[in-house]
């Protein structure tokens, strides 16, 4: 994310983050950098199964997406631009 985003949000590289929209929250690790636009947040994709690292086992960024907002010409769901917030973990309440 953006350094103009993370700011309000107190939120450093190396913080752990609640990436939340719609259908869901999933824990991540922010990295803070101007090589991104404001209001833009990139999270990668590929977690999420039982067999990988740690780090990825709870990060499924499908969790996140809706399949039900589709794009009216094609149909085909609309993975890669919903909203979100993000919100910096609480250490003392971080399930």
């Amino acid at each position: 994310m953006h350094p103009h985003d993370a700011g309000p949000r107190k939120i450093s590289s190396g913080d752990k983050i609640w990436v939340k929209t719609a259908r869901g929250k999933i824990k991540f690790v922010a990295r803070v950098t101007e090589k991104i636009a404001k209001g833009v947040v990139e999270v990668n994709q590929g977690g999420g199964v039982s067999n990988q690292a740690d780090g990825w086992k709870d990060s499924n960024v499908n969790f996140l997406t809706d399949d039900q907002n589709r794009d009216p010409i094609t149909g085909f769901p609309v993975f890669k631009a919903l909203l979100c917030e993000l919100e910096k973990v609480d250490i003392s309440q971080s399930t």
